[in-house]
């Protein structure tokens, strides 16, 4: 089932606060860069739902006619271990990666991707071009799945070192990723990770925290290396770890980069396989220049 069946494509879109997601302002600037109108409906589900909610949620989509596919942003795990039966097909990045993030309805069934191995790509191939130093990725989900896999797919083995307070996610990170991760388990904050990372090190807030719950995964005590690209994921919510980052910014050369730049290479990368667009590894910088007037202040 192609796009050319819908007069207005539906996308539905997954996550735990939806409907103050930019992405409703945003699509109409996207509309004219893809071609086709297009519509978004959100589907908010709790952090802590049982699998029953995702399974749910898929047979309605199953079901539901008028729908293109479906984004999801904040489920990718659970909706990927708790329906994954359900999937007429998964792409090799999804078995391998145990996430789906976008879903295409087709005349036999639904067909899943991990798209995020591509967007966050996209933007650390930007940000951090020349691997130095380590990773220091404070969160163990999805996200934090997709860096690792990205870098160790295409850049000499690099120390990678996660944090998150799920064992669980530790452990699946370190199990599926392609090379080594060293895991740190327990609530944080995580200063000592990253005042002890080396000079020019990328460092990753994939915890969530800052948007889906308040605060940090560090103390305003932390002390960020030298040279360092620290990578906020969100970009909004009360971003606490990177207002720390830029206190710090001048007097040790950081480079800071928000979550903006993942939320337009994310909806990019995540569209073109619902609507079954060409891939294009630019998509996502069109998207953030078509609505960079909505790009909350930093």
């Amino acid at each position: 089932m192609r796009n050319r069946f819908w007069a207005v494509a539906e996308i539905l879109f997954v996550g735990v606060t939806t409907g103050s997601s930019l992405v409703h302002r945003a699509m109409p600037g996207w509309q004219a860069i893809l071609g086709l109108p297009c519509s978004v409906r959100g589907l908010d589900i709790a952090l802590d739902a049982e699998d029953d909610a995702y399974v749910s949620l898929i047979e309605d989509v199953r079901e539901d006619e008028s729908a293109a596919g479906v984004i999801i942003t904040g489920h990718k795990v659970k909706m990927f271990r708790a329906c994954r039966p359900l999937f007429k097909a998964l792409d090799p990045l999804s078995l391998a990666c145990h996430e789906v993030n976008a879903i295409r309805r087709s005349g036999d069934g639904l067909l899943g991707w991990a798209r995020d191995p591509i967007s966050v790509g996209r933007v650390v191939d930007r940000i951090w071009p020349c691997s130095e130093g380590q990773v220091i990725c404070l969160g163990a989900g999805g996200t934090a799945l997709a860096l690792a896999h990205h870098l160790f797919a295409t850049r000499p083995p690099l120390p990678f070192v996660c944090a998150d307070p799920s064992r669980a996610a530790v452990e699946q990170l370190t199990r599926l990723a392609p090379y080594p991760v060293v895991g740190h388990i327990g609530q944080g904050p995580w200063d000592h990770l990253v005042t002890g990372a080396a000079p020019g090190s990328l460092i990753v807030n994939a915890t969530g925290m800052g948007k889906d719950r308040p605060g940090s995964p560090i103390t305003s005590g932390a002390q960020f290396p030298a040279r360092a690209v620290v990578w906020e994921l969100n970009y909004r919510g009360d971003l606490q770890f990177l207002k720390s980052a830029r206190l710090q910014a001048q007097q040790s050369e950081l480079r800071v980069h928000d979550g903006w730049q993942l939320f337009c290479h994310g909806w990019a990368a995540g569209l073109t396989v619902v609507l079954d667009l060409p891939e294009d590894d630019n998509l996502g910088d069109r998207f953030a220049t078509a609505t960079e007037s909505l790009r909350p202040p930093l």
